[in-house]
């Protein structure tokens, strides 16, 4: 009886310093990076550290939410192939949505304003939404848009990035504005199934994201290219954030994925011309 009353607590100790120790590896995931592509070393040992987490708690969402975030990661600066993309990302939306799974069962059959009030209350709820967001979003592109928006991707994405702007605009620098608008720039429009897509809303809700993270270089990025394709009249606005971005210094928390972003702002500015 006593065992079976300590477990829980010894399920999250474990967790913890788990976790902890993802945290501690995620932050040298910049050491001995070349710009923006990063040696896979420091983040595969995160993610390993993530996953044991999970499986020591899989309601644990803080550690489902840390896990996405490394493997995209991983996915994305790490010179991964055309394949390991696709079956990092894989994982990144299976653990992304047995956490929304088990997250719904917590918050049950409230909807609306209920819901979010729920939500609100739940530990970690808004970096589930947002992280999942993430994880389909990036499968979405590595299996292929148009295939990916036949399967629901495209409405999945709106609905946990809308949450997360009703649980909090600010949260990720904007984040969920992020996503919205980066979803409306790059969904193909597809009768019956994507219809809703906007390529005027998709510059509303990045210009609403970059007022909440004027800094983030992803923000300046995904704006400057949403206006370069579906608002011409200010192609000056779209230059002068990529020059801003290229010219930028790299934020030390975020080294890789600033470089990253500089350099992609380079090309830009120089298809530019």
């Amino acid at each position: 009886m006593i065992a079976a009353l300590l477990l829980p607590l010894l399920l999250a100790a474990d967790t913890g310093g788990l976790v902890a120790e993802g945290d501690a590896l995620y932050a040298r995931r910049a050491e001995g990076a070349n710009g923006g592509r990063a040696l896979p070393g420091p983040v595969e040992q995160s993610i390993a550290a993530y996953r044991r987490a999970v499986a020591a708690e899989p309601e644990a969402l803080g550690a489902r939410g840390r896990l996405i975030r490394a493997l995209f990661f991983r996915a994305t600066f790490c010179g991964a192939s055309p394949e390991e993309r696709k079956s990092l990302l894989e994982e990144a939306k299976v653990v992304g949505d047995e956490g929304m799974r088990r997250l719904e069962a917590r918050v049950g059959k409230a909807s609306g304003a209920a819901r979010i009030d729920a939500l609100r209350r739940i530990p970690q709820a808004i970096d589930m939404h947002f992280w999942t967001a993430v994880a389909w979003g990036e499968w979405a592109v590595a299996k292929g848009k148009l295939t990916a928006a036949r399967q629901g991707a495209a409405g999945r994405i709106r609905d946990l990035a809308q949450t997360v702007v009703d649980l909090d605009p600010a949260f990720e620098q904007g984040g969920g504005y992020r996503i919205l608008g980066r979803l409306h720039d790059r969904s193909p429009k597809i009768l019956f199934v994507t219809g809703w897509v906007s390529h005027e809303k998709s510059v509303v809700y990045l210009r609403q994201a970059l007022a909440m993270g004027p800094h983030n270089t992803v923000n300046q990025v995904f704006l400057a290219e949403a206006i370069l394709d579906h608002d011409r009249a200010h192609r000056d606005e779209a230059r002068a954030l990529l020059e801003r971005c290229a010219s930028a210094t790299p934020r030390p928390e975020f080294l890789v994925e600033d470089a990253h972003y500089a350099d992609l702002s380079r090309r830009l500015l120089a298809g530019m011309k």
